[in-house]
This record gives structure tokens, C-alpha cells and sequence, in this order.
């Protein structure tokens, strides 16, 4: 089975809506009702030697579900990282909207991520439509800290150099 597509990505962007879907449903279902967690985050983030950009991103996590041996939630991730000014293939704006799992309650209030996603533009950085989002994070009652990192893992070709930011936000 391969990971790419006819043309060489390895998904296309009008998978976003999809994923988008697929999120919501997840976290919106019934029993989901009236406990979705919302993260609003900006910060900055870099790719190779390349100057810091700025991001912003909006993660809803659905209820805590208990596995066998973790606790996870169910995610949804939106987000847009600034094109970097004068830099060839960086200087696009992208948007990227992902689903997956938030793995809590393991240490403290830390929190890992795991998502799949959907890019609108490629860059150097985000050099196909699909990537992986994975990341570590600190979470308050009212604030959140992350480092996140964004790639294809070498699946769909380009220069794939990521995308690796520390986000600060506010939780509710």
C-alpha cells in the first residue's frame, strides 16, 4: 500500500475537510457533551537554520477515555503558520487542521499528542499536504505550554526540514 497518491503527495488538501469532520465527530459525541477542553496558542517556530515564524494554533479535546493503560483524549487541531519574508520556498503561508490522540494524566498535568493532518500550501518546511503533528506539553487550569513539532516524516517527498515551535496559550 502506498503512502502517496497518483501525483506524488501524500494527501490532498481537500482531505482537510475530512479530518475536520472526523474530529468533531469524535469529540462531539454524545458522551463527549459539555466537556470538550479548548486550547488557543501562539508562538514561534523554526525550520533548519531559518528564522523563527510566527503560529498560532486552536486544539479541542474531547472527554478523557480510559485505555488500558493510559488515559487519552480524542483531538482537533487548527492552525496557520506565517510565511517567512524573502525565503523562496518558506515564504507561504499554511494552514493546517489534524485528528488525533492526547495521552494525560501520566505525569503531573503533562500531555503528549500524536495527530495526523492536512496542509493547505508546501513549503520547504511542510513539503507535502499530509504530516504528522506530535508534541509534549504542560497544562494549567487557565494556561498551556508546548513544544510541538510538524513533518511528513520523509512520506511525501520535498525537503521535508519540519517545522518545531514552543506555544503558550490560554485553556478553557
Amino acid at each position: 500500500m502506498e503512502a502517496t497518491s497518483g501525483d506524488g503527495t501524500f494527501m490532498k488538501p481537500e482531505s482537510m475537510g475530512t479530518l475536520c469532520v472526523l474530529g468533531l465527530a469524535l469529540i462531539a459525541s454524545p458522551a463527549a457533551a459539555g466537556t470538550v477542553e479548548i486550547h488557543v496558542s501562539a508562538g514561534a517556530s523554526l525550520a533548519g537554520s531559518h528564522d523563527p515564524t510566527p503560529v498560532a494554533f486552536v486544539d479541542l479535546a474531547g472527554t478523557r477515555r480510559q485505555g488500558r493503560h493510559a488515559t487519552w483524549q480524542p483531538t482537533l487541531t487548527i492552525g496557520v503558520i506565517r510565511g517567512r519574508d524573502g525565503t523562496g520556498d518558506l515564504d507561504r503561508n499554511v494552514a493546517l487542521a489534524g485528528v488525533g490522540v492526547r495521552l494525560v494524566d501520566w505525569w503531573r498535568n503533562a500531555f503528549a499528542t500524536v495527530e495526523v493532518a492536512g496542509a493547505t500550501q508546501t513549503t520547504a518546511a511542510i513539503s507535502s499536504h499530509g504530516q504528522f503533528i506530535t508534541g509534549l506539553g504542560w497544562q494549567g487550569d487557565h494556561h498551556v505550554i508546548a513544544s510541538r513539532h510538524i513533518s511528513n516524516a520523509d512520506l511525501g517527498g520535498g525537503k521535508n526540514l519540519g517545522e518545531t515551535m514552543l506555544l503558550v496559550g490560554a485553556r478553557f
